[in-house]
């Protein structure tokens, strides 16, 4: 496993969570990798604002060559920006309001799924870590149980209200 970032500093995420990127991103070829993982991200207005995270990622354009990359709660709008939603459905935890602000974000292709996997992006809502870590782990051929992490959920699906959400402040 290999941390990185545009720099080699600390960086928090989401719930506070700090990581250390052992390596920055022009020391590291993501080609060569199997899993590119993105964090949940607090205030994604910050690694959006960092020109070189989206140059990282645009990297990653052609599907064939890529790693499998799982994106959690509001980092799938470092993808979009990068590109890598265009032909890909996904998910996540960004608010209505973003989409309406970014009209990078290929909207037409989220779906309101707790986790989403296509065409080698794996993508999921914040409170759904558990099915996201199972998915990841199944994707690079990991074998895993269906209760493994107890799963959030199981006696219903969710509906499209429970994972659409809107700012309140």
């Amino acid at each position: 496993m290999t941390t990185v970032g545009a720099e080699q500093k600390a960086y928090t995420g989401e719930d506070s969570l700090e990581v250390l990127a052992q390596n920055e991103f022009s020391q590291v070829n993501p080609l060569e990798y199997d899993l590119l993982i993105l964090p949940g991200i607090d205030d994604y207005h910050v690694p959006l604002g960092d020109g070189r995270n989206v140059d990282f990622l645009a990297q990653l354009k052609t599907p064939s060559k890529r790693p499998i990359i799982a994106a959690m709660s509001s980092s799938p709008i470092l993808l979009a920006k990068a590109g890598l939603l265009a032909d890909a459905k996904f998910t996540g935890g960004l608010f209505e309001e973003t989409y309406e602000k970014n009209p990078f974000i290929p909207k037409q292709n989220l779906v309101r799924q707790p986790v989403v996997s296509d065409n080698g992006v794996i993508t999921a809502s914040f409170q759904f870590f558990r099915e996201f870590a199972i998915t990841a782990a199944r994707a690079c051929g990991i074998r895993v149980g269906d209760t493994f992490l107890e799963p959030a959920r199981t006696d219903r699906p969710y509906t499209v209200e429970e994972l659409t959400y809107h700012f309140e402040g």
